[in-house]
């Protein structure tokens, strides 16, 4: 039998696609080295390997994952687990419910930040179409968890995604009205904006006006621009005005620039208006974002608009 060290350089120097999986899959077996662990992920990740990989692979993959669960200080991050489940979920076989359902509940506090934030949304993601209502009753519970990760917002993204799919968006809505402002102010407001645009196309109007009112005076621009996605998408007209006002009131330059270009980009007749309206009564620190917006507006009139804009702005 070779060793890891002679598997390892089989790996190495193996050419067809084939080969190199089944080299990264021998020593996978074989192997609690990390730095063997690493390479055979990355190589059974690459896209090419992944589309060499179906359900004979499955129990090296599901014996190596159950081997770090029972042994956690092996893999104390999840990341290796990670890693393992995101190639099942590749394989899409309903028997591995079991590895999701396990992944979805792992945490590590290292020291007290939680770091297996990808762990759960990877395995959220594996459980979503094996059992919907399992999986969304998981996702309602990521939603304003504190442990949402700081850096990616998950697994509490992934939990958006698989509600959304499922047309469950009452705890999307419910988790806005609770604890989608804190998010957005402890530097998680990709979630809340997330979830701010996703709310569905029936969803009452006058209860979104709500919200945007709630969540203009945060001014936090993650967050303001998945209510800029959802005005414009849907476009929502009885909201236009609380639209324009959020662009013009918010103090992120940024932010101004994203509303006045997704405005634009829009091809909608009332929000060309709306835009050529706001630029003719510009502030001359927001001349160049009303410009960059007026460059791809195909409005006829905007040409003549566009050049008064930058007359003023070489003043």
């Amino acid at each position: 039998m070779p060793s890891q060290a002679e598997l390892y350089q089989n790996l190495r120097h193996a050419t067809d696609l084939e080969s190199r999986r089944d080299c990264a899959l021998q020593l996978l077996a074989r192997t609690n080295s990390r730095q063997y662990l690493d390479e055979c992920l990355r190589v059974l990740k690459s896209e090419a390997a992944r589309a060499l990989l179906d359900e004979s692979h499955r129990p090296v993959l599901r014996e190596k994952y159950l081997r770090f669960h029972a042994d956690g200080k092996r893999d104390k991050a999840g990341m290796l687990r990670e890693g393992l489940t995101r190639l099942l979920v590749h394989i899409e076989h309903p028997d591995d419910a079991d590895i999701y359902r396990l992944g979805i509940e792992t945490y590590y506090l290292q020291p007290v930040d939680d770091v297996a934030q990808n762990l759960r949304a990877v395995a959220l993601a594996g459980l979503a179409p094996i059992d919907p209502p399992l999986a969304c009753l998981y996702a309602a519970r990521f939603l304003g968890e504190p442990f949402t990760s700081v850096f990616n917002c998950e697994p509490a993204l992934t939990g958006v995604d698989v509600l959304v799919a499922s047309n469950q968006r009452l705890p999307i809505y419910q988790f806005l009205l609770r604890d989608g402002v804190a998010m957005a102010r402890s530097a998680r407001g990709e979630l809340s904006g997330k979830a701010l645009e996703s709310l569905g196309e029936d969803f009452p109007l006058h209860l979104y006006e709500a919200l945007i009112e709630q969540y203009s005076e945060i001014d936090q621009p993650t967050a303001s621009m998945g209510i800029i996605n959802y005005v414009i998408e849907r476009r929502a007209e009885a909201l236009y005005d609380r639209l324009e006002a959020l662009i013009l009131d918010t103090s992120d330059a940024d932010l101004r620039r994203y509303g006045l270009v997704m405005m634009a980009a829009a091809r909608d007749d009332e929000l060309s208006d709306r835009l050529l309206r706001m630029a003719r009564r510009a502030r001359r620190e927001d001349l160049p974002l009303f410009i960059d917006a007026l460059e791809i507006c195909r409005r006829p009139e905007r040409d003549a608009v566009l050049k008064t804009l930058r007359k003023r702005n070489t003043r």
